[in-house]
């Protein structure tokens, strides 16, 4: 079972309880590296996120650590197209936007190097 949307915006903490996932609709049957995928590329590919945050992370999922996995980069590019995609999407929302999507297509292109600088939409 994989929750098919986890980033850290679909994560509540509340101090007097447990922590609470949000945003189910896409909760299915899949592979957990998917879910593991979204956090490791902002950490590879971002730098959104420290060597010791990240470790953190790796640590409290029992040690896996996806950026390790054979298939990792495959999900990692699939990620960041998805990522794209949602820009590309947004283009009619004014220039902002549309720049934003040139720039996440020029990073994708090679024509920048990582690591990457998006700004959210």
């Amino acid at each position: 079972m994989i929750h098919g949307d986890a980033w850290q915006g679909n994560l509540v903490v509340p101090r007097s309880t447990d922590p609470v996932l949000l945003d189910l609709d896409k909760v299915s049957l899949g592979q957990r590296e998917w879910d593991l995928v979204q956090l490791a590329v902002d950490y590879t590919d971002f730098r959104r996120i420290t060597d010791s945050q990240y470790r953190d992370f790796v640590d409290a999922y029992g040690g896996y650590d996806v950026t390790r996995w054979s298939g990792y980069r495959v999900l990692a590019d699939i990620q960041e197209l998805r990522w794209v995609g949602f820009a590309i999407g947004r283009t009619d929302s004014g220039r902002a936007a549309a720049a934003e999507a040139h720039h996440r297509i020029a990073c994708l292109r090679g024509s920048i190097p990582k690591p990457w600088t998006w700004t959210a939409l």
